[in-house]
């Protein structure tokens, strides 16, 4: 290991992806910061969190084998991606790291040089503590597309136009900047909680889009749900973690304005003292709000259509009708299950 070199660690989070994680070691093997002339100094763990399937073994007997990279299997036995998270950064290994590439274990990469482009990029902002690709539906590499799939992929890139949505499935960071943060136990979007953060320099702060890179010249692939029930499932875990997060936001802006204490610090401190803290914190929004659900869920897909030129609007708006009538359901039987639980947990 060159010392002159900053130190980079790669995390790739896995909960029982026996069936893809080969495939995106393969992917990951062929990114040239594994070159001899990278100015870093990589590591890679695979962190398998509550795995009950073969992923720990065939991870394992991949990184032994393989010479493109030195890596390591750490297991943890509860499941859970943002558990796993806060073992990753905040464990021993982790505390000297210049930057953090995060990324789950069914994805690949578009080019050679994805992971590189987004730590160049990182390395050369004044402002950014997190750079984003471009996260793609590997639909799009299908010579023959069905009409709900061009539909499907037409939505996703109006969706992502100008945002800075931090997308999970990867992302690199200023090892600093991560260090500072706690993740909530079982919270089923971390990647909303992380951008929150990291924005508001820990609930400090009023939003700063700035500190978000989207470098859009390179992107990943991921596969969409296969079946309309599994797309289901995934939308209703996005808007409970959506609703989960939001509360938790309002208790860290009135925290930390009342006490002077970081929202890093804050999380980091009540998991310690009551692991159940975000259980509880939902269950006194629940006794107090009715609805449930605020209203303002029910009108992302219309906002975001007024910010649309013309010709797009016209395009788009039966899409967006479909759209946000299915999300309106979706809500409507969300709103229905948070009445009983807090939505913890849900992956």
């Amino acid at each position: 290991m060159d010392d002159n070199k900053k130190t980079v660690s790669i995390g790739i989070f896995a909960h029982n992806e026996a069936e893809n994680i080969i495939q995106t070691l393969d992917s990951l093997a062929g990114q040239d910061i594994f070159n001899d002339t990278t100015p870093f100094n990589v590591q890679v763990s695979v962190i398998a969190n509550g795995c009950t399937d073969k992923t720990v073994e065939i991870s394992a007997k991949y990184l032994e084998k393989t010479s493109s990279f030195v890596g390591k299997v750490k297991e943890i036995d509860k499941p859970g991606k943002s558990n796993a998270w806060n073992e990753f950064i905040h464990s021993a290994d982790s505390q000297h790291v210049d930057y953090f590439v995060c990324m789950d274990s069914d994805i690949t990469f578009g080019s050679y040089d994805v992971i590189s482009s987004l730590l160049e990029a990182l390395a050369n902002s004044e402002e950014a503590n997190l750079s984003i690709d471009i996260a793609q539906k590997d639909t799009v590499l299908k010579g023959r597309k069905s009409f709900v799939e061009h539909m499907s992929l037409f939505f996703s890139g109006l969706m992502k136009q100008g945002s800075t949505a931090v997308a999970g499935s990867l992302y690199c960071a200023c090892g600093e900047s991560l260090r500072k943060i706690t993740m909530p136990e079982g919270l089923p979007v971390e990647d909303g909680f992380l951008r929150a953060m990291l924005v508001t320099e820990l609930f400090t702060q009023k939003d700063n889009n700035q500190r978000i890179l989207v470098v859009d010249d390179v992107f990943h692939y991921f596969t969409p749900d296969p079946s309309i029930k599994s797309l289901f499932r995934h939308e209703e875990r996005l808007l409970i973690g959506t609703f989960i997060n939001s509360v938790i936001y309002g208790y860290l802006w009135e925290e930390v304005a009342s006490t002077g204490i970081d929202a890093g610090s804050l999380v980091a401190k009540n998991n310690q003292e009551n692991p159940d803290w975000v259980e509880s914190l939902i269950n006194t929004y629940r006794e107090s709000h009715n609805p449930i659900i605020p209203r303002h869920f029910y009108h992302k897909y219309w906002k975001r259509w007024k910010t649309l030129s013309l010709t797009k609007k016209i395009i788009s708006f039966p899409i967006i009708s479909v759209a946000s009538v299915i999300k309106y359901f979706l809500l409507k039987k969300v709103e229905r299950r948070l009445i009983y639980e807090s939505g913890l947990g849900v992956w």
